[in-house]
C-alpha cells in the first residue's frame, strides 16, 4: 500500500492542501522549497517502502521525512538541506487572542435580551387589542368575559390575531435559539480551524491594507515628481531671443497690437461705464430692498451691505441682456481677513459668483454672500470663545458649536441651573407662513439668552456685529445679568436702609450694591466677579467672609437680603461693642435677656442687640442699644429683679447729622453714656412728680450763640421745668421767696461713678436777694452759688436711679431756713461768723457762739462751745428750733418764725444762765449749795442745803417787757415747794428769815425786792441772784441742819467727814449732772444735793 503524507500542523506550512501544483513555494531564485515539479513517481508496491516513507514519519513542508530501511544518496541529501529550508520561511501569521473578539456569552445574552423584548412587545399588542363583545354586550347563558375557561371555545378574530403573533413570536425566537445551537456545537468541535480562520482573515485584510497604501504612495509620488519635473531647455532658441529679441524660426500669427489709450479716452470711457451701469441699475434692474444701497465710481457699481461687505460688479451693456461679473469683496467688519486680488479665495470666490451671477442675477449673488459672512462671523466669534478658553476664562466657559450656531455656557462653577448664550442664523420666516409685501425676509444673526435656564425675552442685548467680540457680548450679557441678581437683593432689603446701586449695561466689574446700617463707616459692598459668578463682598473680614460662603450656596442665593442686612448688623454690634469695652461698659449676659422680650420692650424687628452696664450704673437699668433695618437705636432699660424681664424702655433722642447717625466712636460712645445718664435720670425725677400729680416739662438748654443774628445758641443739653410751689411749701400769711420757677439739669456721675450730681437753679425775689447777696458776700458757699440778679443754682448729688425730688426739698429748706436765719442775725445784729447749706455759726455775746447744724434730715441740731452757759438748756433749745416746743405768745411779741424765737430766747437767757455759772463756779466741786435745777427755758429753781431753802425763778412778761421774778418758796403751798421742804414740822432759822426778810426789801440796779422775792430785768438779774447767794451762804451753819426723824424738830447737826462752808455746786448739762455722793461712816447720814442721804436700809432717801 503507498505511504501516507502526514502534514506537521505547527510548521510554516501546514495548511497545505493535497492539491499542491501550484502552491509550492519557491525560494528568491525561483526554485521549489518542497519537492521538484518532474520528479518521478514511483507505484508504492507491496511490502515495500513507499519514497516519502511510512506513514508515521512526518514530512516538511510536503517533502517526505521517513527513513528507508535502506538509505539512498537522495533521502541522505534531502535530510541535509531541511535547515536550510527553514531558515528561508516567512514569518509566522499573528495569533489573535479571544481579547481582539468577543466571546460566546456576550452573543448568548444579546439573543436573550432580544428575544426578552420580543416577548414584551407582544404582550403589549396583544393587550391592546379590544376583546370582542355580543350584541348589546350580552353573552350567552350569561357568560362573562372568563365564562370560557371552562372548556368555551373563543374564535372571535381578536383572539385568533393574538394566538397568531404568540405562535410567530415562538417560530421566530426557536429558530434563532436553533441557530444559536448549532454555532455552540460548532464551536466545540472547529474552534481550533476557526481562530485559525480569524488570524488568516486578519492576516489577509492587513495585507489588502498595505497594498492600498502603496498604490496611493505610488500616485502621490507621480504627482509631486510632475512639479519637480525640469523641462528640457532651448539654450540656442533662448541665446537668438535675448540677442535680437526675435527668432527666425518661430512663425508670426499677424496679430494687430491695440493703440495705447489716452487718459482722456480712459476717462470718457469711465464715465460711459459709469452712466451705463446707472441706466441698468435705475430702469432694468430690479434691485432687492437690501440692495437698494449701492453707488457706481470707477466703472463699477458697488453694493453696501452695512456691516458686512462691500460687493463690485460690472456689466458692458445698459440693459438687463447681459450678466454682472464680479469684481472684488471687502469685508466691512472686524477682525476680517484682507482679501488680496492675486489670492487663491478670490479667483475661486470669482468662479463662483460669476456662475450665480449668470443663475439667479444680483439677488442671488447677495444672498450666497450674505450667508457666507453670517456664517464666517459666528466662525469667528467661534475662535473667540476658544481663546477665551485658553486665557482668564478658563474653567468657566463651556463653547459648544452646532452647525452653524454657537453655544456659550458662562459661570459653569456657579451652583444652580445652567445659564448660556445661543448665537446663530436665524432665517426671520413669520410663523404663519405669510410673506410681507417689502419681499422675503433675509437671514440675520440673532442672539436668545437663557438666564438660569429660562430664556429671558423682553432685553435688548444690542450686540456690535461690526466690531467683532465675544467677550464684549459676554461682558454685556453677564452685566445684565448681575444687574438682575443685585436688583433682587436690592429689592429683599429693607426700605429703610442706605443702598447705592452702581449698576453697568456694559462691564460687570462696574455694578455693585453698596448697603449701610447705621452710621456710613458701617457699609457693605456686594458684587458679582464676572468670570465665575460668584458673590464678592467687601470689606474683607472673617464675618464677610461666612456670610460669602453664605451667599454663593445654592440654597442661600435668594436669601441674600437677609444674609447681608445680618452682617451688617453683627459688623455694627462689634464696632459698638469695641467702643463699650474700651470705655469699662459691662456687657450684660445676652441669655438673661432673650430676644422676644427685647422685641416685646422697643416694639421693633430686632435684628441684633445688646446690654451694657456703664460705669456707675446699678443692676437694675441697663443702656441697651437695639440694630434695626433702621439703624441703631440706643435705649435705658429697667431690668426686672430676675434679670429676665424689662419693665421699662425708653429711647434715647440723639440729633441725626443729614438724617444718618453720628459715626461710632469713643467720643460718640461716651457722649451717648452721658446722654443716657442725663435721661434715666430725668426720668426717674420725672416719675416721682408723676406719682405725686405734679405737672412737670422737659426741654432743651441753649447755650448762649457766638452770633448776634441767631436766633437760638447750640443745644447744651436738656433741662426739667418744674414748679417751686410744688417742691416748696409756704407758710398761710407768708411772703413767697421764689419765683414760680425751678430747672434742673442733671451734670453727670461723680468721682466716685456712684451719685449724679445735679444742678437746680432760680431765681429770689428782689426783697430776698438783696439780703441772700449780704450772706453770700461775707460767707461763700462751696455747692451753692449766688449771682447780683437774684439768681442761684444748686448743686445736688443722689444716688444712681434715684429721684432728686428728697434732695431738692431738703436743699431747698435749708436755703430758707439760712435765708431766714440770715435775716434774724441780721435784724437781731448777731455777727454771722460763717455760714453754709448745712450749718449756722454766729455770735450772740461778748464770747459766746452758737452753731445751728441744719443736717441732711429734718431734725436741726444746736451746739454750743464747752464752757457756754446755754449748754445747761441745749436739749430745750433744740426742741424749739424744730418747733416742738411750745411757744409763749406773750414772750415772743413780734417773732413770728421759729428762728427769731430761737435768737430772743438766747438773748433773754444769757445773762441769767451766764450768772447760774458763775455761781456753781464759786464752790467747784460743791453741787447741793446751791443745786440748780432747770424746769423750762423761763423756768429755774436754785436750792440750797445750808442753810436748807429754795427759789423759784420765772420769766414774766409785763406790758411789752419781760422780768425774772425771784421767788422765795417758804410761803408756798407743800406741793409747790421742794420735797425737802414739804415736812410740816420743818422750820427755818431764824437768822436766814432776817436776811431774806432784809434782801426783799432793798433795791438795787436793775433790780428790786418785793414782799417774797425779788423783780430784776433782764440784764439786772444776774446782780439780783447774785446778792440772794451771798445771803443764803451768809446764813449757812458750819456742819449743816440735821432733822431729827422721831419728832420732827429740826436742829443743827454737825455732819461728819463734811467740809464748812458751802456744799458743792451742781453743774447741769442741760437738767445737771447727778449730784456728786460722799463716803459716810456706818449708821450715819450724809448730805446728797443738800438732802439727807440714807446710811442704812432704815432711812429714807428724798429724790426733787
Amino acid at each position: 500500500m503507498p505511504g501516507i503524507r502526514t502534514m506537521n500542523p505547527s510548521g510554516a506550512d501546514g495548511a497545505t492542501g493535497p492539491r499542491d501544483g501550484e502552491s509550492k513555494k519557491r525560494t528568491h531564485d525561483g526554485k521549489l522549497v518542497n519537492g521538484e515539479r518532474n520528479a518521478p513517481k514511483k507505484d508504492a508496491m507491496d511490502g515495500a517502502v513507499a519514497m516519502n516513507g511510512p506513514a508515521n514519519t512526518p514530512s516538511l513542508n510536503g517533502a517526505s521525512m521517513s527513513v528507508s530501511a535502506v538509505p539512498t544518496p537522495a533521502s541522505m541529501s534531502a535530510s541535509a538541506s531541511a535547515p536550510n529550508q527553514l531558515a528561508q520561511l516567512p514569518p509566522e501569521i499573528v495569533h489573535l487572542a479571544s481579547d481582539f473578539y468577543h466571546p460566546l456569552s456576550k452573543l448568548l445574552l444579546r439573543v436573550s435580551q432580544d428575544c426578552y423584548n420580543d416577548l414584551n412587545d407582544v404582550l403589549q399588542a396583544m393587550a391592546e387589542v379590544p376583546a370582542s363583545h355580543q350584541a348589546n354586550g350580552i353573552v350567552t347563558n350569561g357568560l362573562g368575559p372568563y365564562g370560557l375557561a371552562n372548556g368555551g371555545l373563543d374564535n372571535s378574530e381578536a383572539n385568533k390575531q393574538k394566538k397568531l403573533w404568540l405562535m410567530r413570536f415562538a417560530q421566530d425566537n426557536r429558530a434563532k435559539f436553533i441557530k444559536l445551537l448549532v454555532l455552540a456545537e460548532w464551536g466545540k468541535k472547529s474552534a481550533v480551524d476557526v481562530s485559525k480562520l480569524i488570524d488568516l482573515f486578519s492576516w489577509a485584510r492587513e495585507q489588502s491594507t498595505f497594498m492600498d497604501a502603496v498604490d496611493f504612495q505610488i500616485e502621490n509620488l507621480k504627482v509631486l515628481s510632475n512639479h519637480a519635473r525640469q523641462y528640457n531647455p532651448d539654450i540656442r532658441t533662448a541665446l537668438e531671443v535675448l540677442a535680437t529679441g526675435k527668432a527666425g524660426w518661430i512663425p508670426d500669427m499677424g496679430f494687430i497690437p491695440p493703440k495705447p489709450i489716452s487718459s482722456e479716452k480712459a476717462l470718457k470711457l469711465l464715465r460711459y461705464m459709469n452712466t451705463s451701469l446707472s441706466i441698468r441699475l435705475n430702469v432694468h434692474e430690479n434691485l432687492p430692498r437690501h440692495l437698494r444701497k449701492w453707488r457706481v465710481d470707477s466703472g463699477r457699481a458697488t453694493f453696501i451691505v452695512d456691516n458686512e461687505f462691500e460687493l463690485d460688479v460690472i456689466s458692458f451693456v445698459e440693459d438687463a441682456s447681459d450678466q454682472w461679473h464680479f469684481i472684488d469683496l471687502r469685508l466691512l467688519f472686524s477682525p476680517a481677513p484682507s482679501i488680496t486680488v492675486q489670492s487663491r479665495f478670490l479667483q475661486t470666490l470669482k468662479l463662483h459668483l460669476d456662475r450665480i451671477l449668470a443663475q439667479s442675477g444680483l439677488s442671488g449673488c447677495f444672498d450666497h454672500l450674505h450667508n457666507f459672512i453670517l456664517t464666517h462671523k459666528v466662525a469667528v466669534l467661534k475662535s473667540q470663545a476658544y481663546e477665551l478658553l485658553r486665557a482668564g476664562w478658563a474653567g468657566s466657559l463651556k463653547v459648544e458649536p452646532v452647525h452653524r450656531s454657537l453655544v456659550i455656557q458662562y459661570w459653569t462653577d456657579r451652583p444652580g441651573r445652567k445659564n448660556w448664550i445661543e448665537i446663530g442664523l436665524s432665517s426671520n420666516r413669520p410663523q404663519n407662513g405669510r410673506v410681507s409685501w417689502r419681499g422675503p425676509p433675509i437671514p440675520s444673526l440673532t442672539v436668545r439668552w437663557f438666564r438660569q435656564g429660562v430664556e429671558v425675552k423682553d432685553v435688548d442685548l444690542n450686540f456690535d456685529w461690526k466690531q467683532l467680540s465675544v467677550e464684549r457680548m459676554l461682558k454685556r450679557v453677564i452685566a445684565l445679568h448681575i444687574r438682575h441678581l443685585l436688583e433682587a437683593a436690592r429689592k429683599n432689603l429693607d426700605a429703610g436702609m442706605t443702598v447705592k446701586a452702581t449698576l453697568s449695561e456694559t462691564e460687570p466689574s462696574d455694578c455693585m450694591l453698596e448697603t449701610s446700617l447705621g452710621p456710613s463707616v458701617n457699609k457693605a459692598t456686594i458684587s458679582v466677579e464676572s468670570v465665575t459668578g460668584r458673590y464678592i463682598l467687601q470689606p474683607v473680614t472673617a464675618q464677610s467672609a461666612a456670610a460669602e460662603n453664605a451667599i454663593n450656596r445654592p440654597k442661600e442665593a435668594s436669601n441674600t437680603g437677609a444674609i447681608l442686612t445680618q452682617l451688617l448688623a453683627r459688623s455694627l454690634r462689634d464696632l459698638i461693642q469695641r467702643y463699650a469695652q474700651q470705655l469699662g461698659w459691662q456687657e450684660v449676659a445676652r441669655q438673661a435677656l432673650r430676644l422676644d422680650v427685647v422685641k416685646a420692650a422697643v416694639k421693633l424687628d430686632v435684628l441684633q442687640y445688646a446690654f451694657y452696664w456703664p460705669r456707675g450704673w446699678s443692676p437694675n437699668w441697663a443702656l441697651a442699644v437695639v440694630i434695626a433695618s433702621s439703624g441703631e437705636s440706643w435705649w435705658i432699660c429697667e431690668i426686672g429683679a430676675k434679670g429676665n424681664t424689662i419693665e421699662y424702655a425708653q429711647r434715647l433722642i440723639i440729633d441725626k447729622q443729614k438724617g444718618r447717625s453720628p459715626p461710632i466712636t469713643r467720643a460718640t460712645s461716651s457722649s451717648i453714656e452721658r446722654i443716657a445718664l442725663h435721661t434715666l435720670a430725668f426720668y426717674v425725677t420725672a416719675r416721682e412728680l408723676q406719682k405725686e400729680n405734679k405737672p412737670y416739662n422737659l426741654g432743651y438748654e441753649y447755650a448762649p450763640s457766638r452770633h448776634p443774628g441767631a436766633s437760638q445758641g447750640i443745644v447744651r443739653g436738656w433741662v426739667l421745668h418744674v414748679k417751686t410751689s410744688d417742691l416748696l411749701a409756704t407758710k398761710p400769711g407768708e411772703a413767697p421767696w421764689l419765683e414760680p420757677g425751678l430747672r434742673i439739669m442733671c451734670e453727670g456721675l461723680r468721682s466716685d461713678s456712684r451719685n449724679v450730681w445735679h444742678i437746680a437753679s432760680g431765681m429770689m425775689v428782689p426783697d430776698v436777694a438783696a439780703d441772700m447777696k449780704k450772706l453770700m458776700a461775707a460767707s461763700p458757699q462751696n455747692n451753692f452759688s449766688f449771682s447780683e440778679d437774684g439768681n442761684f443754682s444748686i448743686l445736688l448729688s443722689t444716688s444712681f436711679g434715684e429721684g432728686i425730688v428728697p434732695e431738692l426739698r431738703a436743699r431747698l429748706r435749708d436755703v430758707d431756713r439760712l435765708r431766714s436765719f440770715a435775716t434774724t442775725l441780721q435784724k437781731r445784729k448777731m455777727p454771722l461768723k460763717s455760714s453754709s447749706l448745712q450749718q449756722v455759726q454766729f455770735q450772740y455775746g461778748k464770747s459766746l457762739m452758737a452753731t445751728v447744724n441744719f443736717g441732711k434730715g429734718d431734725d436741726i441740731k444746736v451746739d454750743f462751745g464747752h464752757n457756754n452757759p446755754h449748754n445747761r438748756i441745749r436739749a430745750l433749745l433744740t426742741e424749739m428750733v424744730n418747733e416742738r416746743y411750745p411757744a409763749h405768745a406773750d414772750l415772743y411779741l413780734g417773732d413770728n418764725t421759729t428762728l427769731d424765737r430761737f435768737c430772743t430766747t438766747l438773748i433773754m437767757t444769757r445773762p441769767i444762765l451766764s450768772a447760774l455759772n458763775e455761781i456753781e463756779n464759786l464752790a467747784p466741786g460743791n453741787m447741793s449749795n446751791p443745786a440748780v435745777r432747770t424746769h423750762a427755758i423761763g423756768t429755774y429753781r436754785l436750792k440750797y442745803a445750808n442753810p436748807q431753802c429754795s427759789f423759784d425763778v420765772r420769766l414774766r412778761p409785763k406790758d411789752d417787757k419781760v422780768f425774772w421774778l425771784i421767788e422765795d418758796n417758804d410761803g408756798k403751798p407743800a406741793d409747790l415747794r421742794p420735797s425737802q421742804e414739804r415736812a410740816s414740822n420743818l422750820k427755818r432759822p431764824e437768822t436766814l428769815k432776817v436776811a431774806l426778810h432784809n434782801l426783799f426789801k432793798e433795791t438795787g440796779e436793775r433790780w428790786f425786792g418785793v414782799r417774797t422775792g425779788i423783780v430784776a430785768d433782764i440784764d439786772g438779774v444776774p446782780a439780783a441772784l447774785k446778792k440772794l447767794h451771798e445771803t443764803v451762804i451768809s446764813c449757812a451753819v458750819e456742819g449743816g441742819f440735821k432733822q431729827e426723824a422721831n419728832d420732827g424738830d429740826s436742829k443743827p447737826v454737825p455732819a461728819r467727814n463734811q467740809p464748812n462752808g458751802p456744799g458743792p455746786s451742781n453743774k447741769a448739762n442741760g437738767v445737771g449732772p447727778p449730784n456728786s455722793r460722799q463716803q459716810q461712816p456706818p449708821g450715819k447720814v450724809g448730805n446728797v444735793g443738800g438732802k439727807p442721804a440714807m446710811a442704812s436700809k432704815h432711812e429714807v432717801i428724798t429724790i426733787d
